[in-house]
């Protein structure tokens, strides 16, 4: 893989929840271990990291979406931020959409997540004219997404 990053391996499951766990990007509603074993056992999905001293730093998820793909859980080591891992991330997610045919990448940012907003605009992503629904259909996980102040 491109950009210093590679298919996350079995032994780094761990590493990689306390990344996303240092990096905030664990929510109640979806469990980190349950994502990783749907993004490893899709085949047309990949979860990408990049080490430093053996240990991963940054992460992204890359999924087929049809003629598109999408990016989930892209992510820094806090203390690496700044030294450029979440460019490369995208540029390894984008690497990796063109190479499984896809014209377009996608993702979903908080809109009250200004920070995250300007890294992708700096990169040249834009926000589109569509609306994104949604509809629960576990009632645990809805209730969970519900009592999270930062849920919407």
């Amino acid at each position: 893989m491109t950009h210093g990053f590679r298919p996350l391996g079995e032994d780094e499951i761990d590493a990689v929840i306390a990344l996303w766990d240092r990096a905030g990007m664990t929510r109640p509603w979806n469990q980190p271990r349950a994502d990783i074993e749907a993004i490893r056992a899709n085949p047309k999905s990949a979860l990408l990291v990049a080490c430093a001293d053996g240990v991963p730093v940054a992460s992204v998820v890359v999924e087929d979406g049809g003629h598109r793909a999408w990016v989930y859980y892209l992510c820094a080591d806090p203390a690496r931020r700044g030294e450029g891992w979440g460019s490369r991330a995208m540029a390894a997610a984008e690497d990796w959409a063109r190479a499984h045919g896809h014209t377009k990448l996608q993702l979903l940012v908080r809109r009250s997540n200004a920070p995250v907003m300007g890294f992708y605009e700096h990169l040249g992503y834009e926000e589109n004219a569509v609306a994104v629904l949604q509809k629960w259909l576990d009632p645990e996980r809805e209730r969970a997404f519900r009592e999270n102040p930062d849920a919407h």
